[in-house]
C-alpha cells in the first residue's frame, strides 16, 4: 500500500522472509535504524525536526486516509525509525517494522474521520460539532474530543475561528519566542513545557469525562 501510494521511496518497509515466517511468526530483513524519538541522532544525522514530523505524520496519514485504511497499529519509537536518505542530503527515510498488528478501516468510518480533521484545521465550530456527533461524541463533549486530538485548549479552536487563521496569536508569538530563544541560547523549551503542563491538568481534570468519550467513539477510532 506505501508503493502503491508513491511513498516507498521516503519509508522502508522490511522484506518478508516467507520460507521463515509461519501463521504465529513473523520473520523480515534486518534494517538500520535509529528509533523517532532519538533527538540526539536527529541533530547528528542533521534532520530538521519539522521533516522529521513530517514524514511520519505524512506515512501514517496516508496509511488512515488513503491506501485502503490498512493502518499499522504498534507505532512506538522501536517501531518507527529513521535514517538519512540515500540521495537527499540532510533528508530521513522512515524505517517501519514489527507488522504483525494492523486493522482495516472501512470507508464510511474514513470519511467521517477525515471531515473532522477537516473541521478541526478549519476550526469550524458546527463542523467540528456535526463531526464528532457522527462518532458518537454528543454536543457535551464534542470541546473535549477535540482538545484531546489536537493536545490544544478549545479556547484556541474558537480564537481561529474569529480569525480564519491556522493558528493562534499566541501559539505564532510562542513560536517566534521559541525560534528565537533556540538561536541565542539553544533553550526553546519553556513554552513546551508549559502547554505540556496545562494539557496535563486538563487530563488530570476531566478523567472522567475522557473515559466516558473512549467508551462511546467508534472501535475503529
Amino acid at each position: 500500500h506505501i508503493s502503491k501510494l508513491g511513498m516507498d521511496e521516503y519509508c522502508i518497509i522490511p522484506k518478508v522472509n516467507w520460507d521463515h515466517t509461519s501463521q504465529r511468526v513473523l520473520c523480515m530483513d534486518f534494517e538500520e535504524g535509529f528509533k523517532s524519538t532519538d533527538m540526539d541522532a536527529i541533530e547528528k544525522a542533521n534532520f530538521k525536526k519539522r521533516d522529521v514530523a513530517k514524514l511520519i505524520s505524512s506515512i501514517f496519514n496516508a496509511q488512515i486516509f488513503l491506501g485502503g485504511g490498512w493502518v499499522h497499529c504498534d507505532p512506538h519509537p522501536a517501531n518507527v525509525m529513521l535514517r538519512p536518505h540515500p540521495k537527499y542530503k540532510h533528508k530521513p527515510v522512515m524505517v517501519l517494522v514489527d507488522h504483525g498488528l494492523y486493522k482495516q478501516l472501512d470507508d464510511d468510518f474514513r470519511l467521517r474521520y477525515a471531515t473532522l480533521w477537516k473541521s478541526l484545521m478549519l476550526a469550524d465550530l458546527e463542523g467540528i460539532k456535526d463531526a464528532c456527533a457522527s462518532l458518537n461524541v454528543n454536543n457535551e463533549f464534542y470541546q473535549l474530543l477535540s482538545g484531546i486530538l489536537t493536545s490544544r485548549p478549545f479556547d484556541e479552536m474558537v480564537e481561529r475561528s474569529k480569525t480564519g487563521s491556522l493558528t493562534t496569536t499566541a501559539a505564532a508569538a510562542s513560536l517566534k519566542s521559541s525560534s528565537s530563544s533556540n538561536k541565542k541560547n539553544g533553550n526553546g523549551s519553556s513554552s513546551k513545557e508549559a502547554d505540556k503542563a496545562v494539557i496535563s491538568g486538563y487530563a488530570q481534570q476531566y478523567m472522567a469525562e475522557i473515559f466516558d468519550i473512549l467508551g462511546t467513539l467508534p472501535r475503529q477510532m
